[in-house]
């Protein structure tokens, strides 16, 4: 499966008529997947893509230093990838060439990206979060249920929260593990009854905060539901 990434806008400048095909080929790939309501990592792809793009199109000098680096290492002491710059840059010509080609692809990305936002908003507006019982004065650890519609499967998370700060800027980032699962069956089994149960099977946490993240949308589980579930999860907590 054709995928989109940066490499193929760069090489337009020897080959558009090749670049023109793989983009093609990789727009109509991701129509295909959200035609079927599956949206990761597809949906993520096109939309850093698209992102990527948008800023080459404002600074010239930055595709060139993007075009001669390449990654030579990990600093794990501050957690980024070390670069080695080299002098090939692209000549002026091939430069004009790239950005023709950026300029004549952003439409049929950014109409394939809608086909996909379409999806994740409809998800996204299909999905109550709901509190189970008594919320406790921490709220950044707990419990969270996702329903899969499609396999009749009820999946449990343990989910903790944590302050990020990257570039001197804080944002929230959602730790998640999968618990366990269960078939649902004719009889639903209360939100508030699994609550106990888990309160009884992990009791370092007494009095959890717990959620479920309640849907009546059957599409695929792990490419759609889960995903764009955690995505409003997390803003849910940070609010």
């Amino acid at each position: 499966m054709e995928h989109l990434d940066l490499n193929i806008f760069i090489t337009s400048a020897d080959d558009a008529e090749l670049a023109e095909y793989k983009l093609l080929a990789a727009l109509k790939n991701y129509k295909e997947e959200f035609h079927k309501y599956r949206l990761y990592p597809f949906f993520g792809e096109i939309v850093e893509v698209s992102n990527q793009l948008h800023q080459l199109i404002n600074s010239k000098e930055e595709f060139n230093k993007l075009r001669s680096k390449k990654i030579t290492g990990i600093d794990l002491e501050n957690q980024q990838l070390i670069y080695e710059y080299t002098e090939e840059n692209l000549s002026e010509e091939k430069i004009s060439r790239v950005f023709s080609f950026i300029e004549w692809a952003l439409p049929k990305i950014k109409e394939t990206l809608e086909e996909g936002a379409a999806v994740y908003d409809f998800v996204e507006n299909n999905i109550e979060i709901k509190e189970i019982g008594l919320l406790p004065i921490y709220k950044d650890e707990g419990y969270f249920f996702v329903r899969d519609n499609q396999e009749r499967m009820l999946y449990i998370y343990k989910f903790s929260m944590a302050k990020v700060v990257n570039s001197n800027v804080p944002f929230q980032s959602l730790k998640t593990n999968f618990l366990e699962a269960f078939k649902e069956e004719a009889t639903v089994v209360p939100p508030e009854a699994i609550k106990l149960e888990l309160i009884k099977k992990y009791p370092d946490l007494p009095n959890p905060a717990t959620y479920n993240l309640d849907t009546d949308v059957d599409f695929p589980f792990n490419e759609t539901v889960l995903p764009v579930a955690k995505r409003k999860f997390i803003r849910f907590l940070a609010a």
